[in-house]
C-alpha cells in the first residue's frame, strides 16, 4: 500500500508546481494562432454577409417595381376576363404614363451608382 501513497504524493507534488516556461510559451503561441485563424474567418463571413445585404437592398426597388406591375397587370386581366369595360373618359385619362414608374427607375439608378464602387471593389479585386 506504500507504493500507491508514494505515487499519489508525487503526482500531487508535480501538479502544484508551475509548468515549464517553454510549454507555457508554446501553448500561448498556439492559442494566439488559433484565435487569429478563427477571427479572420469570422471577419470574412461578416463582410460577405454585409455585401449580400447591400446587394439585397439594391434589388429591393426592382422587386417593388415588379410587384406593382404584377398588381396592375392582374387588375387589368381581371377586368378583361369579367368583361367590365371602362368608360371612354376613363381610358382617355390613362393615355399618359405615370411619373411614379420613372421616379422608381431613377431611384434604382441612383442606388446602383451610389453602391457601384463598393461592389466593384468587393467583386473585382485586383
Amino acid at each position: 500500500m506504500g507504493g500507491v501513497t508514494r505515487w499519489k504524493d508525487e503526482t500531487l507534488g508535480s501538479i502544484s508546481a508551475a509548468p515549464p516556461l517553454p510549454l507555457v510559451v508554446f501553448f500561448g503561441i498556439f492559442m494566439m494562432l488559433m484565435f487569429l485563424a478563427a477571427y479572420s474567418e469570422f471577419k470574412e463571413k461578416v463582410e460577405r454577409s454585409r455585401m449580400e445585404f447591400r446587394f439585397a437592398l439594391m434589388l429591393l426597388p426592382v422587386a417593388a417595381i415588379l410587384v406593382v406591375n404584377m398588381m396592375l397587370l392582374r387588375r387589368r386581366l381581371w377586368s378583361y376576363i369579367v368583361g367590365a369595360r371602362r368608360p371612354v373618359y376613363g381610358a382617355a385619362a390613362d393615355e399618359g404614363s405615370s411619373p411614379w414608374g420613372l421616379m422608381l427607375v431613377l431611384a434604382l439608378l441612383l442606388v446602383m451608382v451610389y453602391y457601384q464602387k463598393s461592389f466593384q471593389s468587393a467583386w473585382f479585386r485586383l
